[in-house]
C-alpha cells in the first residue's frame, strides 16, 4: 500500500491479533476483522448488504475506486478482492487506519490500496485531483454525503457507479416520524441527499433497502 497521508503522520502496521497472519485463510481474516468491528462498535457494512455490494462491484469491473470512510478496512478489502482496481481510501481516525493496514497486508492487498489519513471534507479535492473513478463508495459521515458527492462527481467517469451506505439510517429517513435531536441533522442531510440524487437528470438512482439502505447511483 502506498502511504499517502496528507497529515504526514507515520502509521505503524499492527496485526489485529497474534493469530492474524498469512497462515490464516482469507475468510478467517475477514471474519476476525468483522467480529472485531462489531465488538468495538466500529461501523462497517451491514451483513445483509454485503452480497449486493459485492455483486455491484463485480458488475462494474472498476479500474479505480474511491472510498470515503475506510474504518478498519473491511469494505476496501471486499472491493479489492472482487475487482482489479486501484483503491484510494480516506479515513479520519489513525487508529482505525492502522488496523485496516494490518488487514490489507495480511490479505496481500497493500500494493493496490492507497490510504489517506485526514478529514475527507478537507483533503478530498487533493486526493482525487489527478484521477477518474469508475466506482465510489460513500461510507463516512452521513451528514456530509451530499457535499462529498458534489465534490467527486466531476471525477466519476460516465457509466461509473456511486454507492452510498446507510441512507435510510435505521428507518428514520423514510419514516416521517419525529426524529430525536441527536439524529436530526444526520436525517435531515440524508433526506436532502436523496432528494438531490433523485432529481438530478445526470444520475440514475436505485435505493436498495437491505440493511440500513444503499443508494446505487449511476452517472449517465
Amino acid at each position: 500500500m502506498k502511504e499517502q497521508s496528507i497529515t504526514e503522520q507515520p502509521i505503524t502496521e499492527k496485526p489485529l491479533t497474534k493469530e492474524h497472519n498469512a497462515e490464516q485463510s482469507v475468510a478467517e481474516q475477514l471474519r476476525i476483522m468483522h467480529d472485531f468491528a462489531r465488538e468495538k462498535f466500529i461501523p462497517i457494512m451491514d451483513d445483509e448488504s454485503v452480497e449486493k455490494f459485492v455483486e455491484i462491484v463485480r458488475q462494474v469491473r472498476p479500474k479505480r475506486i474511491l472510498e470515503i470512510g475506510s474504518a478498519v478496512g473491511y469494505s476496501a478489502a471486499l472491493m479489492a478482492m472482487n475487482s482489479d482496481a486501484q483503491i484510494d481510501t480516506i479515513e479520519i481516525e489513525k487508529s482505525r487506519l492502522d488496523i485496516a493496514k494490518s488487514l490489507w497486508a495480511g490479505l496481500g492487498l497493500s500494493g493496490r490500496i492507497n490510504a489517506f489519513l485526514g478529514d475527507a471534507n478537507t483533503i478530498l479535492r487533493d486526493v482525487i485531483a489527478d484521477f477518474g473513478y469508475d466506482f465510489v463508495f460513500l461510507d463516512g459521515a452521513k451528514s456530509k454525503y451530499l457535499e462529498q458527492l458534489q465534490t467527486c462527481l466531476p471525477n466519476v467517469r460516465s457509466g461509473g457507479v456511486i454507492v452510498a451506505d446507510d441512507v435510510l439510517f435505521f428507518g428514520m429517513v423514510a419514516s416521517g416520524q419525529p426524529v430525536a435531536h441527536k439524529h436530526r441533522t444526520t436525517v435531515t442531510r440524508l433526506r436532502e441527499f436523496l432528494e438531490y440524487i433523485s432529481s438530478n437528470p445526470l444520475l440514475d438512482v436505485t435505493i436498495d433497502d437491505s440493511g440500513n439502505g444503499m443508494a446505487i447511483i449511476k452517472k449517465k
